[in-house]
């Protein structure tokens, strides 16, 4: 799995690209998909090769590669493909033909049965999508939608294009919702899930290009962990510290103990409130270490040490520039 840039950061590929025979526009085959469920005598590698429209070779290596191959192994005889089987692979032809990665793709076929709804995996095209999907779909479903759309915007626009926007129309939502029911915390529930197993998969290294400290205020911590994942898996050491009262602990005082016990070259702070100035501040005066605040609305400091970006994506940008100028931005631990 890489992250990309395509003239802006953008990608994380949860993958590599597929190697079978594609059409004349450079895509894979349109796999050929019936909704009736027959149920016949299990086919081999060729028969389910010119049902789904794609090579021999490409089922053998999704079987060696993704562990997607036929469950009818009888003892002297070559192995089938049963309808379950078939079922699968078709679900997988589908997903890479919209978009998703070869990996991500396998990963939803595998735990994907005939009953699932289909569109709940694919990604959601606009806000709206998402917001409906939340209110609607299973738990892994949403999950599913979520890792989907990673593949194919990337994580850090599909953090400020899609998941952030659906945020603020979930919680803003003047009909209220049904005690018990919080599709808003859903939501952040999913994504934040989806956001553990990419930085699960990030590229291990035995010595980081450089730590950091994320500091954040609660409407901020998503975030947070948002540019965070995005970071290690450019080789950053990255840690996300909230900054809000916690009994007599504020923001300042959980900054000195952090860097007492882990030096950090930079703070990254996303906050808005009055706290968030004090603790720019405190950092700025206290320390040698520089910072980066983040966001349209970050209180208005003005210091030498303290330089300003806009969004989350503008501030992995800068991080990167800062302190990994020579990081290979299209294969990420290569």
């Amino acid at each position: 799995m890489a992250l990309r840039r395509t003239g802006r950061l953008q990608c994380i590929d949860l993958g590599k690209p597929l190697h079978s025979k594609t059409d004349e526009r450079g895509r894979m085959p349109r796999a050929h998909l019936g909704t009736e469920r027959s149920v016949g005598a299990p086919l081999t590698v060729t028969a389910v090769s010119v049902k789904l429209g794609i090579p021999p070779s490409t089922l053998r290596t999704w079987e060696r590669r993704y562990g997607l191959g036929p469950s009818d192994r009888r003892t002297g005889e070559h192995r089938r493909y049963v309808d379950s089987d078939v079922a699968r692979l078709a679900r997988m032809v589908e997903l890479v033909r919209r978009g998703v990665t070869p990996a991500n793709a396998a990963a939803i076929a595998r735990n994907w049965s005939e009953s699932d709804e289909a569109p709940d995996s694919l990604p959601p095209h606009c806000v709206h999508d998402l917001v409906t999907t939340t209110r609607n779909a299973t738990p892994k479903a949403l999950r599913e939608c979520l890792a989907a759309a990673i593949s194919t915007e990337g994580l850090v626009h599909t953090w400020s294009r899609l998941v952030s926007p659906a945020l603020d129309r979930l919680r803003g939502d003047a009909r209220g919702e049904l005690p018990g029911s919080a599709p808003s915390i859903q939501l952040n529930a999913a994504f934040l899930e989806v956001l553990g197993s990419i930085a699960k998969q990030r590229p291990r290294r035995k010595n980081p290009l450089a730590s950091i400290a994320i500091l954040t205020d609660t409407m901020h911590e998503l975030a947070a962990h948002v540019v965070g994942v995005a970071l290690m898996w450019y080789g950053i050491d990255a840690r996300v510290v909230t900054t809000g009262r916690i009994g007599m602990e504020n923001g300042p005082d959980r900054f000195r103990a952090h860097i007492e016990n882990r030096p950090i070259e930079l703070a990254i702070v996303m906050g808005t409130d009055a706290d968030c100035e004090v603790l720019i501040r405190v950092i700025a005066q206290d320390s040698e270490v520089d910072v980066l605040l983040v966001g349209a609305d970050a209180p208005p400091v003005v210091d030498a040490r303290v330089m300003r970006v806009r969004t989350p994506a503008a501030c992995v940008e800068e991080v990167l520039a800062m302190l990994a100028p020579g990081v290979d931005l299209t294969e990420i631990g290569g």
